[in-house]
């Protein structure tokens, strides 16, 4: 039978509201799927929902999200999942209670039905024994990552029998469910619990074995050897030291054969925070422990908890900008803690991969996708030693693994375990990368790059894609030069743009250079008023903020992803926004009354929201759209179409609109939310919504009241804050 029609589901029920199951549940409602959440009970399933409400990080992008669960029983209302196109099971990782689960369900599994278990490690073939054969051939493993609205790695374990719809459930889960999918093969753990977990009990094993304390590993097992900054005992407390020996136990159980799950016993300190409870995070403390707004870290000797001193590591910025696999290379030579650790962890953890690969893995491609997408690893393993180089490696290493294969990648084409030969590396186009595209331009902070003919992309190229008066003069020159073509603008992965420059502006204004400012702000209001003349899209993920959030408003479509953080935050920096910003801000609520007063403190206070929650704001029209896929975003942007917005009369601010904002701005300020100087800046984005009566007068008013605000000391001062410690002073 063809199941082409899991792609159009919509009906799902998640079995089991643990934390995986709940997070699953959430991350589908908050993607508009209608789902049942089922528990033993339909009040415990109920509790979960609750708890999912205020879990840190949220679970749901905003609160009606959780309206679209459903709490059920499994005792009770198993019949309800008649009505389900995918059935995905989280319940205990214990393989009787799974496997007596699934009996009951076979009873009611609509014929169609995709049917998954979230399973970390229990092999799918041994969980579908004694199934029916339609059962078997819709029945794979789904193991997502935790939080599920965070972590996009999904791996797919098929069944022989499900193979043949691997393909399907891929698209469903890359094109529905904003997944990245890698196939793994059936055995224990996976890719990622093979793998990652027997990394992180090295990385502690080494740690123990040279002595480290737990700020010094943490100092050096993060981003210097390319690992998230959680590193490795803050990634351990993330985890729980529970859940770590629950999988490394059923590692050393079902991994007999492997003649280095050694390294999977439990290091001394993880037992003995264990038997104290002290399991990481969820107990509140582990290896750290939170005391206020203090983090103290453990001592081995005593157990007991001390400050975080910062560790001395030399040269620890400057082994920072080296590429990684440089960085690596030369630490492996060098003496001192770095070295040390480098030489005893990353040699063992590339010779590992080498050894499991085949076992677990189709190709090396997948092995490091797994780590990059899961593990939020820069490079994975097969990457990281082509990178660094064998002959570096070698002599570091106990055995030699797959030294004929030479370099993993090749020209395009990566290692196949399968065929022991470089095979082409299959290439989705919605992955496209802006660095595919040919270069028409380079400027001071911007390329331009051709997507097609009478189509281009220009790309933010600045630190952190801030906005600047070179990037805006390029831009308008562009747009001048290219009359009525269409252009994609684009940032990067961590930033589509802060806002405009802050140094610049600082600089300019500690100088009394204001008539240069205003040029400058009023050369962003043009360029902006241009994009609105051309088919134009703005493609954002990461920050989009400021000046570059007024120029994605003047685009004909914003394509966000969801997580990108949006707004006009000028007010935090003693602003106002004034690119076009305020003028735009209030055009867009213009005719509701409530949401006039509702933008102006937006803007006032200089508040931002996710892309997710943005709706009902100025930043969200009904035009731009959200993409669950990060790495589809670029792509998927320069192919939609650049509907162009109604047009917008001005209209006259109604009459009671001054009140009322100016009796929001006063409640703030009494309740210490704002200063009287916060009250000063809101006033400013009060004037322009209320004072001005045509766009271009909006305009100018935002020109006005940003000028007197970088003229004052006071603002000068928040921007000063703002560039020295990244938060907001509230003066």
């Amino acid at each position: 039978m063809r199941y082409d029609s899991w792609i159009n589901t919509q009906r799902v029920a998640v079995l089991g509201a643990g934390t995986m199951g709940t997070g699953i549940a959430a991350h589908l409602a908050n993607l508009g799927f209608d789902v049942l959440l089922y528990d033993v009970s339909k009040e415990q399933a109920a509790e979960a929902i609750e708890r999912a409400k205020n879990s840190r990080p949220p679970h749901f992008y905003t609160p009606k999200s959780a309206e679209r669960i459903t709490p059920a029983s499994i005792t009770d209302d198993l019949d309800l999942i008649r009505h389900a196109e995918w059935v995905c099971e989280a319940v205990v990782e214990k393989a009787d209670v799974k496997k007596a689960l699934y009996e009951q369900l076979e009873q009611v599994l609509p014929e169609t039905a995709m049917v998954s278990t979230n399973t970390s490690g229990l092999e799918i073939g041994m969980l579908a024994e004694g199934r029916s054969e339609s059962f078997r051939e819709r029945f794979m493993g789904t193991h997502f990552f935790n939080p599920p609205r965070y972590l996009k790695l999904v791996e797919l374990i098929p069944t022989p029998e499900s193979l043949e719809h691997f393909d399907t459930a891929k698209r469903f889960l890359e094109d529905r469910v904003g997944r990245r999918v890698v196939r793994a093969l059936d055995t224990p753990g996976f890719i990622s619990n093979r793998y990652g977990m027997w990394c992180l009990y090295h990385a502690i094993h080494t740690a123990d074995r040279l002595g480290f304390s737990v700020p010094l590993t943490d100092a050096i097992s993060g981003p210097l050897i390319g690992r998230p900054k959680t590193a490795t005992f803050r990634l351990a407390d993330l985890i729980g030291l529970d859940i770590m020996e629950d999988i490394a136990s059923h590692l050393r159980e079902r991994c007999e054969h492997d003649p280095r799950r050694d390294v999977l016993e439990p290091p001394p300190s993880v037992l003995k925070l264990i038997e104290k409870g002290w399991i990481g995070n969820k107990a509140g403390q582990g290896y750290y422990k939170r005391e206020g707004n203090d983090f103290l870290h453990l001592h081995f000797r005593t157990y007991e908890y001390g400050p975080i001193a910062p560790p001395d590591v030399p040269g620890l910025d400057e082994w920072l900008k080296l590429p990684l696999g440089e960085r690596l290379r030369k630490a492996l030579e060098s003496k001192g803690e770095v070295g040390e650790f480098v030489r005893a962890h990353i040699p063992a953890a590339l010779q590992y991969a080498m050894e499991v690969g085949p076992e677990i893995s189709l190709r090396v491609s997948d092995f490091d996708n797994v780590m990059k997408w899961g593990w939020g690893w820069e490079m994975g393993p097969f990457e990281l030693a082509d990178a660094i180089g064998y002959d570096a490696l070698e002599p570091h290493m106990s055995a030699k693994p797959m030294q004929q294969v030479g370099k993993f990648y090749v020209d395009g084409r990566d290692y196949d375990f399968r065929s022991q030969a470089h095979e082409t590396l299959p290439k989705d186009p919605r992955t496209m990368a802006a660095e595919e595209l040919p270069v028409v331009l380079s400027g001071d902070g911007f390329v331009i790059r051709r997507v097609a003919d009478g189509h281009f992309l220009f790309q933010f190229r600045t630190k952190m894609n801030a906005i600047d008066p070179w990037l805006v003069e390029g831009l308008q020159k562009h747009i001048e030069s290219h009359p009525g073509a269409r252009v994609t603008l684009a940032g990067d992965r961590r930033s589509f743009s802060v806002g405009f420059n802050l140094t610049v502006l600082l600089n300019a204004a500690e100088e009394g250079k204001f008539q240069e400012i205003e040029g400058w702000i009023r050369s962003l209001q043009q360029v902006g008023r241009l994009l609105e003349t051309v088919p134009s899209i703005a493609a954002a993920e990461g920050f989009c903020l400021g000046g570059g959030m007024e120029l994605a408003m003047r685009c004909s479509r914003c394509l966000f992803h969801p997580e990108a953080l949006v707004g006009l935050p000028e007010a935090l920096v003693g602003l106002i926004p004034a690119g076009g910003g305020t003028a735009l801000a209030r055009l867009r609520t213009q005719g509701d009354l409530k949401e006039m007063v509702r933008a102006a403190l937006l803007l006032g206070t200089g508040q931002k929201v996710p892309a997710c929650a943005a709706e009902g704001t100025p930043f969200f029209r009904d035009t731009d759209a959200l993409l669950i896929n990060p790495d589809f975003l670029l792509h998927t942007a320069v192919n939609m179409a650049p509907t162009k917005p109604a047009a917008n009369e001005w209209q006259p601010a109604p009459p009671p609109l001054a009140g009322m904002i100016e009796a929001e701005i006063e409640a703030r300020r009494q309740k210490g939310e704002i200063t009287e100087y916060g009250a000063h800046i809101a006033e400013q984005v009060k004037h322009v919504f209320t004072k001005a009566t045509s766009e271009e007068e909006a305009l100018d008013l935002e020109v006005e009241g940003f000028l007197k605000l970088i003229g004052n000391p006071l603002s000068q001062n928040r921007i000063k804050h703002m560039l020295e410690t990244g938060k907001p002073l509230n003066n």
